[in-house]
């Protein structure tokens, strides 16, 4: 059964089993230097940028800091590769009301930057007609469209799939393939009523109001997950995942445009 897709306005928190994180190109990573603002904590600018927020007494040494008190606004800290959270991608286009969270939605919201480095756990949201786009290491482009909410999970080992979440809204992609081809998946979107796995293609995924999710394939296969079944999506298909419920019979959609960057 088919239903029409319109922005989700509720807000879900779901609760991810924790993993050690990884990203594509960590050995390129350099030191960074920031500059401390105003209402921002050494707890917060922990949570922000180090792969451990417990090692903040490294950070204080490593720039000969000997009191947290002195961690005011104006002041500038060089984080360390040692201490750095892994990138996993980056963003390459905002256009509108864009929000960033790095510290997995516990802290306050930001405008995202262009060029932005995005982290394991990281959220985007964007507002009214804001979106964004961003390259993830090793997977390809991603767009978050309008009234969304996304988070970057990252990849349980070096040169696995890169997880991400999907809380609300919708999003395109465009996968790279995999050369030589593979039959494991190299992207997964997690939602809370599906699991869209990826190996290369294009594809959206839409949450409606609801949270029940359409996902369909416009290039490549997209395997999609709920309830113990799983359908696999070739270009052309779609399926309907009603929150609670398997995945609906793959049916064919109107031919789509092609992503392209903005």
């Amino acid at each position: 059964m088919r239903k029409s897709i319109a922005h989700s306005i509720l807000v879900l928190i779901i609760v991810f089993s924790q993993f050690p994180l990884f990203a594509e190109g960590d050995e390129t990573l350099e030191p960074i230097t920031i500059t401390v603002q105003k209402g921002e904590t050494l707890s917060l600018i922990s949570e922000r940028h180090l792969s451990d927020p417990k090692r903040w007494p490294e950070l204080l040494k490593h720039n000969k800091i000997p009191n947290p008190d002195l961690i005011k606004p104006g002041l500038s800290l060089v984080v360390p590769v040692f201490l750095r959270k892994a990138v996993v991608g980056v963003t390459e286009f905002v256009m509108g009301q864009v929000e960033w969270n790095g510290t997995g939605g516990k802290g306050p919201w930001v405008p995202l930057k262009l060029g932005q480095e995005l982290h394991p756990n990281d959220q985007i949201k964007t507002v009214g007609k804001g979106k964004t786009d961003l390259h993830i290491n090793n997977v390809g482009m991603v767009r978050i469209l309008t009234n969304s909410h996304f988070e970057v999970k990252g990849a349980e080992k070096k040169g696995g799939a890169v997880t991400v979440a999907l809380f609300k809204g919708s999003l395109d992609a465009k996968v790279t393939k995999s050369n030589p081809p593979t039959t494991e998946h190299k992207f997964n979107i997690v939602s809370p009523s599906s699991t869209a796995g990826v190996r290369g293609t294009e594809f959206r995924v839409e949450l409606d109001d609801k949270l029940s999710s359409t996902i369909s394939c416009f290039e490549g296969v997209v395997d999609v997950a709920a309830q113990g079944k799983t359908v696999e999506l070739k270009q052309g298909m779609a399926t309907f995942v009603e929150k609670g419920k398997s995945p609906v019979q793959p049916y064919k959609i109107p031919e789509a445009p092609r992503l392209k960057e903005e």
